[in-house]
């Protein structure tokens, strides 16, 4: 049995939402990363360790990793939420994110961190779960993200609920990701991505629900 049979596996098929632009152009770039990791690649492991050094940094202040976040922004972004050219646009400051929050899970674990389908608050749902882990404790952290009044605060709980995945062997979807963390940096928008991630815990199905299908990924 290899090891990503050993990993634990959701309690119900995941549905992939469609991608929204980020989110489509990161995709590729999480599964290519990702594969080659797994794969042992020398490069892939140099690339991940090189973003991981931009976690926590705000997007452009590492000018190392321009070519794994700002580069995989599509041109349609650039400007389109009216920031100020002399500041990181939602988008860049979403890839970075998300990139970089991918590479601290991916660390050392030999199983997929990014699960296309897999949402975040699904994800969570899961963990909350899981045996041996305190429901109440995730259930906590996972009201910090929901509640954080900047995207500052949101990325630290994000971090370290990212963490406690990671030792769970439990991955989520980082392109998608990447399109909620651009939402919550949108005024109109914030809420609904907050909406979106709590139905998502909740309706986590309970281990007794689940199907004969539920270990297909």
């Amino acid at each position: 049995m290899t090891a990503l049979e050993n990993a634990p596996q959701s309690t119900a098929k995941p549905i992939r939402r469609r991608l929204g632009p980020l989110g489509a152009a990161l995709d590729w770039r999480l599964n290519r990363l990702q594969e080659d990791y797994l794969r042992g690649s020398p490069l892939a492991r140099a690339e991940l360790a090189k973003l991981r050094r931009g976690l926590g940094k705000s997007a452009g202040s590492v000018p190392e990793i321009w070519d794994s976040t700002i580069a995989a922004v599509p041109a349609s972004l650039h400007g389109a939420d009216g920031v100020d050219d002399l500041e990181p646009s939602f988008a860049e400051q979403a890839a970075h994110s998300a990139l970089t929050l991918f590479a601290a899970h991916q660390q050392s674990m030999p199983v997929r961190a990014h699960a296309p389908g897999v949402s975040f608050g699904r994800a969570v749902g899961i963990l909350a779960q899981s045996e041996g882990r305190s429901a109440e404790a995730v259930t906590r952290r996972f009201m910090a993200v929901a509640t954080a009044q900047s995207i500052d605060e949101v990325l630290a709980h994000l971090r370290g609920l990212v963490t406690q995945l990671r030792t769970a062997k439990q991955g989520f979807d980082y392109a998608r990701l990447a399109d909620d963390i651009t939402g919550l940096l949108t005024p109109a928008r914030a809420q609904h991505v907050r909406l979106a991630w709590g139905r998502e815990f909740y309706r986590t199905p309970q281990p007794s629900e689940s199907d004969p299908e539920s270990a297909e990924q």
